[in-house]
């Protein structure tokens, strides 16, 4: 994605005559007492949206001087709706997104550094305090440019009754280790008389771009070798890691039988009691399951033997503020992210929602749930997926050479060498943009 390009709009305007404002003396008391507009966007998450509407409202009530207009789109539309309006120079002024997206903001000089000030906060220390972890994703050059509204990893859930009905417990059988759970997902794997699943014992989720992305990168950090060295923006698929990981895919899909993207969607498969694993939830699929009527444990990712403890990778999305926009409205979209944030509680045990704050440790919903500790200890030894520049070209890049090899039964390691300059090239080009 280009740069936001220079040119005159309104905020310009507004911006200019700010200056000339105070050039002649009014002070900033009386410039930020004029009022205020900010438009905020936020994805589409059903149970969060009447928690937005009241910290809005009363976000207004206590700031008469601010309206907040709020939208809100679905998330398979949203990356690629902010993007468009950014490049546009017509994007929200406060919004929310993945970490995954963060580094081309940065890049692109869209989002800007938190004002620990407007947030009421002395410094950065006194925000991040709060915290166990999840700023991780949102900084660079020592610099924050997000406060997290989500911090969230995922696990495995189980259906209890398709494993007892394969004689077995997921609390004490559920496969350590990847090598093992293809023996588990064969058992538990219900197949027609030549061999097809007609109900898969586990399956990956192969429909979400984001969803596999994030799955691959925590194999590949289970192995110790990151998708993409951040650092060098070089990447590191033509190595015997990713080889070892696309190979037990395509074995997964090829050989064993045990699943692939020709399944419908594994989550949906989950909560349709149709599958008997599944690993892209997060904490806040919990409510889903009792939703759904599911009798469900709650298993930590499986590693590979003789690698590294690591969980499934974190993600979060961040509390973000436009830099294009007047440093008025900006001040105004700190503010109201500070009176967000400080609703984690509340986005919890409403909508699922989890932030690693004491606040929110210390709610009945974290503290009486059985399960939030496989979450939080997996979260422990989580990292964070590489952030990316051009993400969307990279993994649509990571998604076709996997077609390629478990779909069309091409050769691992030609694939992966082919990929790895692809997304060197697709990076280098970005970051010269």
């Amino acid at each position: 994605m280009a740069k936001i390009t220079g040119r005159l709009t309104r905020r310009d305007l507004g911006r200019g005559i700010a200056g000339v404002a105070a050039a002649t003396g009014l002070t900033a008391r009386r410039a930020e007492a004029k009022p205020v507009t900010l438009k905020m966007w936020m994805h589409l998450h059903p149970p969060r949206l009447p928690v937005d509407k009241r910290i809005i409202a009363a976000f207004e009530q206590a700031n008469p001087d601010v309206t907040v207009q709020y939208e809100v789109f679905p998330p398979s539309e949203y990356g690629t709706k902010l993007l468009t309006a950014f490049a546009a120079g017509a994007g929200p002024d406060f919004f929310n997104w993945s970490s995954s997206y963060t580094a081309e903001y940065h890049h692109s000089g869209i989002i800007a550094p938190v004002d620990f000030a407007a947030m009421g906060y002395p410094d950065e220390h006194a925000l991040t305090s709060q915290y166990a972890a999840g700023f991780q994703g949102a900084r660079f050059d020592n610099k924050l440019f997000g406060v997290p509204s989500e911090v969230s990893n995922y696990a495995c859930y189980s259906n209890n009754q398709i494993w007892g009905s394969a004689h077995l417990d997921p609390m004490k059988d559920f496969p350590k280790t990847w090598e093992e759970l293809t023996k588990v997902a064969d058992t538990l794997t219900m197949r027609d008389h030549s061999g097809v699943p007609v109900r898969r014992g586990y399956d990956f989720d192969w429909s979400s771009p984001n969803i596999y992305y994030l799955t691959l990168s925590t194999m590949m950090h289970q192995l110790g070798v990151d998708v993409v060295d951040e650092a060098t923006g070089r990447a590191n698929l033509d190595t015997d890691a990713a080889r070892q990981v696309m190979q037990y895919y395509a074995e997964w899909v090829r050989k064993l039988r045990l699943g692939g993207p020709q399944y419908i969607e594994s989550r949906i498969a989950f909560l349709d009691g149709k599958l008997g694993s599944e690993g892209s939830f997060g904490v806040w699929g919990i409510p889903q399951m009792h939703t759904a009527k599911l009798d469900f444990s709650v298993s930590p990712a499986p590693r590979w033997t003789g690698g590294t403890n690591r969980g499934f990778d974190a993600y979060a999305f961040y509390m973000m503020v436009n830099a294009r926009t007047p440093a008025p409205a900006q001040h105004a979209a700190w503010k109201l992210a500070r009176a967000y944030v400080d609703h984690a509680p509340e986005l919890f045990q409403a909508a699922g929602l989890f932030v690693p704050r004491e606040d929110v440790m210390a709610t009945e919903a974290f503290k009486s749930d059985p399960w939030v500790s496989v979450f939080m200890d997996e979260l422990k030894l989580a990292k964070f997926s590489p952030r990316l520049v051009g993400f969307d070209q990279v993994v649509g890049a990571l998604v076709a050479a996997r077609d390629q090899i478990i779909e069309a039964g091409q050769p691992v390691g030609p694939v992966l060498k082919d990929l790895n300059a692809q997304v060197n090239a697709i990076i280098q080009q970005e970051l010269k943009t």
